[in-house]
């Protein structure tokens, strides 16, 4: 990496410091709505199919900008691009406070169903305006993390990137409660993360100034740039389009199951299971407290089984494997009543779930460093578009049956076919 200043010791873990406060704020601000939603279901009669339309835009929007986006910062870089994306989605969030304000929604009241259409509506275009700028995050923090990690590290460092979403996913319950707690309405959370999201901008500018974050170093794992190197271009297409295949696959399958429990969670065990308030948020915070714990250990498996003599790729794929096996537990919640096993059920499938994201991060990382902007958004997009489709449906299906078995078993097994795709399609050389 070549930059403009000397590289002092400090940085590099400044900037990994900056970029898990993005991913801790970028999932605050996404799930302010799903710990809220309890009460804004009631207060502006948002039925689950309403539910699940705002959830399957904010999808659709993330895949729309995750290619936006990707193309821009392999162009650009993310030195500029990160504090537009993130001032962005703050601003979003900021708006989504406005939900409540009459003079605003009655505009977009429908005249035939006149009942909290206006705020649904309202909702529907702060949380499209939501996901098309947090998509911009992940390329931008992908490149950077690509920029100053080498490939033995990759896994563990997006490992301790992925894990500060779920941090952010623990606070907000406890943010809410304590909000709550002092007098304030459920705006606040929305407008306060948001303003802390624009203080972000100032302090990444102090540490980015005068630096460079591209990477036009190639390393051994960067698969497009050393299959130029050698071999035929047939063999070079095949290769690449067999890759993208297995990553198409792989993350359509986990943001189906990760998206489903961050979105329904609430509802599920307030709604469906009559838990308290004050139960379902501090249980919401248990899940993703799991969840930050499979995702750091994910990383630290590697490391170990590579400190072992294990090959990569190898210890990737056990460690895949393994998580897909504790992601299966999810399949098991609808069967196991709603005590401490139905809970634990859920903790396990959310330590599987978010463990499996470095793996896939890492795959991607290794396709190529100039166009790995490109092909993340890409990809990302189609995991978005089927994660999108499926929320809608299920939105559907759960007001009609009032059951969350079909999504639960969804959740349990849709990443064990990301597995066996990764086992028997990825090239082996």
């Amino acid at each position: 990496m070549h930059a403009s200043k000397s590289i002092t010791p400090w940085w590099p873990w400044a900037i990994c410091g900056i970029l898990l406060v993005a991913t801790l704020l970028n999932y605050m601000d996404r799930q302010a709505l799903a710990v809220t939603l309890p009460a804004l279901k009631v207060k502006f009669n948002l039925a689950e199919g309403r539910v699940g339309m705002v959830e399957g835009c904010f999808g659709y929007a993330f895949a729309f900008g995750a290619i936006f986006f990707g193309l821009i910062a392999d162009k650009n870089g993310p030195k500029f691009l990160y504090p537009i994306v993130l001032g962005g989605w703050s601003l979003a969030g900021i708006a989504t406070s406005l939900a409540g304000q009459t003079w605003l929604t009655s505009i977009l009241e429908s005249p035939d169903d006149p009942v909290g259409t206006g705020v649904y509506h309202w909702l529907l275009i702060c949380r499209v305006a939501l996901g098309f700028f947090e998509a911009g995050h992940w390329p931008c923090a992908l490149l950077t993390v690509r920029a100053i990690l080498n490939e033995r590290d990759r896994t563990l460092g997006n490992g301790i990137l992925q894990s500060r979403a779920s941090i952010g996913a623990v606070i907000v319950p406890f943010y809410v409660e304590a909000a709550e707690w002092a007098g304030q309405s459920w705006e606040f959370p929305f407008w306060s993360i948001g303003i802390v999201g624009l203080l972000w901008i100032p302090a990444w500018f102090a540490l980015v100034t005068g630096r460079d974050l591209t990477t036009p170093k190639v390393d051994s794992g960067d698969i497009l740039e050393s299959n130029r190197m050698s071999g035929s271009a047939s063999q070079q297409l095949s290769d690449l389009t067999q890759r993208l295949i297995v990553l198409a696959i792989m993350i359509a399958t986990l943001t189906v199951s990760w998206q489903f429990l961050r979105a329904w969670l609430a509802l599920f065990l307030q709604d469906h299971h009559h838990y308290s308030k004050e139960a379902t948020r501090g249980l919401m915070a248990g899940y993703f407290i799991a969840a930050d714990v499979g995702c750091i250990l994910s990383g630290v498996l590697v490391k170990r089984l590579v400190s072992a003599g294990w090959q990569v790729h190898r210890s990737r794929l056990l460690g895949y494997f393994i998580f897909s096996l504790l992601t299966a537990c999810g399949a098991m919640v609808p069967y196991a009543g709603n005590g401490w096993v139905m809970n634990l059920l859920l903790f396990t499938a959310g330590a599987g779930i978010l463990g499996l994201h470095p793996y896939y991060y890492a795959f991607t990382q290794e396709i190529s460093h100039k166009y790995m902007g490109t092909f993340s958004g890409f990809l990302a997009a189609g995991g978005w578009i089927v994660s999108a489709t499926t929320s809608i449906y299920i939105g559907r299906q759960i007001e009609a049956s009032k059951s969350y078995e079909l999504g639960l078993l969804i959740v349990g097994f849709a990443p064990m076919i990301g597995f066996v795709v990764l086992f028997f399609l990825w090239p082996r050389k």
